[in-house]
């Protein structure tokens, strides 16, 4: 410890010691005050502080340009639906701190994850994901004594860019259209009351969990010339059907024992306590994708275990990209009267979750308390090296 930080150290002590001698409540020393700061704050701080967080830089017109934004990224992402890019055209992607309602009326973490109640067919699976209900942060929350402010303001700068976005695209597309004739619009954030408090939330989906499956429209015979008179049956549509199905089954399994990951499931492997998944037959060989969900410990959460090990989870560090899809008109008698004018859909979509608190950030707070007090311990002026895996951005946390 230098001389000068010695001598305040050792007049906060006498301080303490005369206020307790005095009958008042000791002060605190710096030491104790740190402590005192549990791994939830750390890590909120940690996320806050840390490379490609959502800061007041990266919600700014020039990282989050107007013009041309969203665009199609055909090639890229090989759909129709159009995402928004940064200053430099490449996706736009934003990371934040949140609160996880595994119970939540958006939440569809269960074992059928956003499948309906209805039977499962190639069609319904192609579209299956894992939905995440996430809340922002706010001063009245029972934790709040465990929110650094920098947390509470991202999520207030969060929730002001996903409402401002939707608002410009709103404006500008409906722009000379009477309101009735508007398109029905799903936002960003979802209004939601629970026990007479009334807040946003925000809704984020995984990419498709089930990828390898055969392609839908009429059933056409694919038959090699090697496989010529080998099925000794005659082919009808069902059975050409069903015989797609076992090969994309087969090409998932292939995939799936080839790859780097090593472990992986199959939908057989899925918790199945209503026997819906046992009806598929082929296609229960079909790989399971498993979205970028991490514990505390920096590990994979595999989708069959998000019952146990995210329904445990309350705080979460989320990176998503911003998604729209516009829905034309349609005159099918089973749309709502609303829908006959198109819609538009705003999506966040999961690139990457971490539960907090983690020990990423926790142990990064320790190796460089460590070593600023073996620093002062030293009585070197100057600065501190720091260890190998301590970022510039977590150069604040030193003086946590």
């Amino acid at each position: 410890m230098t001389s000068a930080r010695r001598s305040a150290h050792q007049r906060k002590v006498a301080i303490a010691s005369a206020d307790a001698e005095a009958g008042m409540p000791a002060v605190p020393s710096e030491d104790e005050i740190e402590e005192a700061k549990s791994p939830l704050y750390v890590s909120l701080l940690g996320s806050a502080l840390s490379r490609g967080a959502f800061t007041a830089d990266a919600c700014s017109e020039e990282n989050i340009p107007v013009q041309n934004n969203p665009r199609p990224l055909r090639r890229l992402m090989g759909d129709k639906a159009e995402y928004w890019v940064n200053g430099s055209g490449d996706l736009l992607h934003m990371k934040f701190v949140a609160r996880l309602d595994f119970h939540g009326q958006y939440s569809r973490l269960g074992p059928y994850f956003n499948l309906f109640d209805s039977g499962i067919d190639v069609a319904s699976l192609r579209k299956t994901r894992a939905q995440f209900e996430l809340h922002f942060l706010a001063p009245e929350d029972e934790d709040s004594g465990d929110y650094p402010q920098e947390a509470l303001e991202m999520s207030c700068r969060v929730l002001d860019t996903l409402s401002a976005l939707t608002t410009d695209i709103e404006d500008t597309r409906n722009a000379g259209i009477p309101e009735a004739e508007h398109p029905a619009m799903s936002g960003f954030v979802r209004a939601y009351t629970r026990e007479s408090k009334d807040c946003f939330v925000l809704v984020v989906q995984s990419e498709p969990l089930f990828k390898d499956l055969p392609k839908e429209g009429t059933a056409v015979p694919r038959i090699s010339r090697q496989d010529i008179g080998k099925l000794g049956v005659l082919l009808s549509p069902s059975k050409a059907k069903q015989l797609a199905q076992a090969s994309a089954a087969a090409r998932s399994s292939r995939a799936a024992n080839t790859s780097n990951h090593g472990e992986f499931l199959r939908i057989r492997d899925l918790h199945d306590p209503d026997n819906r998944y046992s009806g598929l037959g082929s296609l229960r060989e079909t790989k399971v994708e498993c979205p970028e969900v991490r514990d505390d410990k920096g590990l994979l959460i595999h989708p069959r275990e998000y019952g146990i090990k995210l329904a445990r989870a309350r705080f979460v560090e989320v990176e998503v990209y911003l998604k729209l899809w516009n829905i034309g008109k349609s005159d099918k008698d089973e749309v709502t009267e609303r829908e006959r004018y198109g819609s538009r859909n705003y999506q966040l979509i999961l690139r990457r979750m971490q539960l907090l608190p983690s020990m990423e950030y926790t142990m990064a707070r320790m190796l460089a308390k460590g070593k600023r007090k073996a620093s002062e311990d030293l009585g070197s002026p100057s600065p501190v090296k720091r260890p190998s895996g301590i970022t510039s951005e977590d150069k604040e946390m030193e003086d946590l």
